[in-house]
């Protein structure tokens, strides 16, 4: 999904999470990568805004996904490893929520999130990668159908009003 966010907004905010990845990859010498494999990212968050107790990392790779949930501080920063990544093209996301991370479920609303990133994780190698929290804004919206049954004006009733002078 492309965001439409606008560059002067990237002022206003707090809450970045850069992760460094490097690869553990024990015994692997070949090209494809199997669901044993994994690697690592060094997650390191700047200081957590008030309104955050939760941060959820979400990895998504080709045949399996990893997440990990870290009760936070608002006001602390913090630095964690991410072990058993999928090695290959993962997909990095991440959500704040305003709750700990015990009472977050499939429907609990993130207070912050971020984009998709893709990232390759390979044997030895680092890469990085930086997620930017966007608040979370919301709205109630409301869709309503008119039904018009002749669809407007019709439109032989004006010719005829201009051809009979």
């Amino acid at each position: 999904m492309k965001s439409n966010r606008h560059p002067s907004h990237l002022a206003h905010l707090t809450a970045r999470l850069a992760l460094v990845t490097l690869a553990i990859c024990p015994g692997c010498g070949h090209d494809q990568h199997d669901s044993t494999e994994s690697g690592e990212a060094m997650l390191s968050v700047g200081t957590i805004p008030n309104d955050v107790a939760c941060i959820r990392v979400s990895v998504v790779g080709d045949v399996r996904s990893v997440e990990d949930d870290f009760d936070v501080v608002p006001g602390d920063t913090l630095s964690q490893a991410l072990t058993g990544l999928p090695v290959g093209e993962d997909v990095f996301s991440a959500n704040a929520y305003s709750q700990d991370c015990a009472s977050v479920t499939k429907s609990t609303v993130p207070m912050w999130l971020s984009d998709q990133k893709t990232v390759n994780v390979a044997q030895g190698k680092s890469s990085s990668v930086t997620l930017t929290l966007y608040k979370n804004g919301r709205a109630k919206v409301t869709v309503e159908f008119a039904d018009q049954e002749d669809g407007g004006t019709d439109a032989g009733a004006d010719s005829g009003a201009n051809g009979g002078g």
